[in-house]
């Protein structure tokens, strides 16, 4: 008699199918689910997995984190204020890591967060301690960093306190403070790591393990590859060709979305009678061209820098700061042109736009180019979506653009918000409930390494929005538990233009799913983050069991 591969039973599955909310049973056959519950009648398998009554659900959909630069900071000194408390504790740490490194390379530090710290890190601290390294420390947002003089050396500035760029290199008294942002930032990160193709792979590795203990089944890598210059936010100018290497070689098992960063996109010349100035990645490939383990997504672009930072594009300014309302990283009418050349060659955007400033320059680059080329069900996406007010949220859904507001960034950073933007303005940051309860789908995401990578502490941030003090940014965008979890399941599969194979336990679908040890419906709101994964499953192959580690 024929039989399928695997029947998982005695779950407790939340399917996200609204026709059939839980299952018991689960069979797979090719990596896909043939049948659930009483369609199993009769059928063998080959193999049974007892989950021993369990919580399942489709396994977890991150479609914005930084998977290469997450593997790559695996490998850096850890700054996380949950690691490092005190800006002493920072200079102790560098001073080592600078004591045990070969002489001359790079030593790289990760996830500081100067409100924890009391203070930013000092260009002139770093240089007393860094014993002739390089030294570059990142901040939390990935959209600053603090550099050391022989790292200004490495990047061509001799004279750091000569740099005349304001909003890209801070200054206090004339002298350079180390302190670089955005596009400079950028550049000595991709600078700091030029590594071998033997280490990028062993990154990509350590990020692939890593996230399997979340549950994390499939994810979008959102920036991919630099320009030829290594200017960029991805890796180096190889990465979609490191990606592939990896899965070839049994490193990574999970589902990845590339998104190229805009810097690895150039000119193509005429690629048809009417289409003179083509503009992409060579050949025409775009997105959607892959297979199922691995494609391409969007094109990510990145408009403006993070609330933390001070660097968010806003229509009014920080409180404390009247003449600052952030960076804008475009000219917007080059922008607009840009956006509208790409929509037409069949490419979904995703924009990193957090300031309210920003969002409407994108909304207008998007709705630009849908009447200059109209396409259907296109789902470009707002990245992060950091500030909007309920005109914005209105326009977002009439645009039928994916909002990605991040639940991961409520705890960590939510009492910076309220300082830095009065609690007014805090209330209407990363809207959930008000895109929700208007019939939008969001879907979960993290921005790790910028965020905790746990899908849970996400889900509970957009569950509770409570910070760290315990201050709730808005209750009305609160969303509930099952929101919460259908966001992070059939959500990003529909941000990813995958719905019609992931996202949801029912035939036909990746046997993708995360295995919890408690049902985090049994637990109360703020105690979500204790949740963690008992196994993690792709294609009906247990790819992570919490008792073999």
């Amino acid at each position: 008699m024929f039989a399928i591969d695997t029947i998982f039973e005695n779950g407790r599955f939340q399917t996200m199918d609204t026709g059939r909310p839980y299952v018991s049973k689960v069979g797979v056959y090719d990596g896909r689910i043939i049948a659930v519950d009483d369609e199993l009648e009769g059928m063998q398998a080959r193999h049974h997995v007892d989950l021993q009554g369990r919580y399942a659900c489709p396994g977890f959909n991150d479609v914005h984190l930084h998977f290469s630069l997450l593997g790559a900071n695996l490998n850096q000194v850890d700054l996380r204020k949950q690691t490092t408390s005190t800006i002493a504790e920072l200079y102790r740490k560098i001073q080592e890591a600078c004591a045990q490194a070969p002489e001359g390379e790079w030593v790289l530090g990760w996830g500081f967060d100067q409100f924890s710290l009391g203070a930013f890190p000092d260009r002139a601290r770093l240089d007393e301690i860094s014993a002739g390294h390089p030294v570059l420390v990142l901040h939390l947002s990935n959209h600053a960093a603090v550099i050391n003089t022989e790292a200004f050396r490495r990047g061509g500035y001799e004279h750091p306190d000569d740099i005349d760029q304001p909003d890209l290199v801070i200054k206090e008294q004339g002298k350079a403070t180390g302190l670089v942002k955005d596009k400079m930032c950028f550049m000595f990160n991709g600078l700091a790591n030029r590594v071998s193709e033997r280490t990028l792979l062993h990154q990509l590795e350590l990020a692939a393990q890593y996230t399997l203990s979340y549950g994390i089944t499939s994810f979008s890598d959102a920036g991919t590859g630099t320009d030829r210059n290594w200017e960029g936010i991805g890796q180096t100018p190889y990465d979609i060709g490191l990606f592939q290497a990896a899965y070839e070689r049994g490193m990574i098992h999970q589902r990845g979305t590339l998104m190229p960063y805009f810097s690895a996109l150039h000119d193509l010349g005429q690629l048809a009678g009417d289409i003179s100035d083509g503009f992409g990645l060579d050949l025409g490939i775009r997105t959607g061209f892959g297979g199922d383990l691995l494609d391409i997504g969007p094109f990510k672009i990145i408009l403006d820098g993070a609330f933390s930072s001070l660097s968010a594009y806003l229509n009014e300014p920080y409180l404390g700061s009247a003449n600052n309302c952030g960076v804008f990283s475009w000219d917007p009418e080059d922008f607009i042109r840009q956006v509208a050349k790409l929509h037409r060659q069949g490419w979904r955007m995703a924009v990193h736009a957090i300031g309210d400033r920003a969002i409407n320059i994108a909304l207008d680059a998007i709705e630009n180019a849908q009447r200059l080329y109209p396409r259907r069900d296109v789902r470009h996406r707002l990245e992060h979506c950091g500030l909007a007010d309920d005109a914005t949220v209105e326009r977002v859904i009439r645009d039928g653009v994916i909002p990605n507001p991040q639940g991961s960034f409520m705890y960590n950073n939510g009492d910076a918000y309220v300082r830095l933007l009065g609690e007014e303005r805090a209330g209407r940051t990363y809207r959930m409930g008000s895109f929700v309860h208007r019939g939008a789908i969001i879907p979960g995401s993290t921005d790790a390494p910028c965020a905790p990578l746990a899908p849970m502490i996400s889900i509970e941030g957009m569950v509770t929005r409570a910070t760290e003090s315990g201050y709730v940014l808005g209750t009305n965008e609160q969303l509930s538990l099952d929101e919460a979890l259908r966001a992070y399941t059939f959500g990003s599969a529909y941000a990813s233009h995958k719905e019609a194979v992931l996202g949801t336990i029912e035939r036909g679908k990746y046997a993708d799913i995360a295995v919890l040890d408690t049902d985090p419906h049994d637990v109360p709101p703020e105690a979500l983050h204790e949740v963690t994964v008992a196994q993690t499953i792709i294609g009906g192959e247990v790819r992570y069991d919490h008792n073999s580690h």
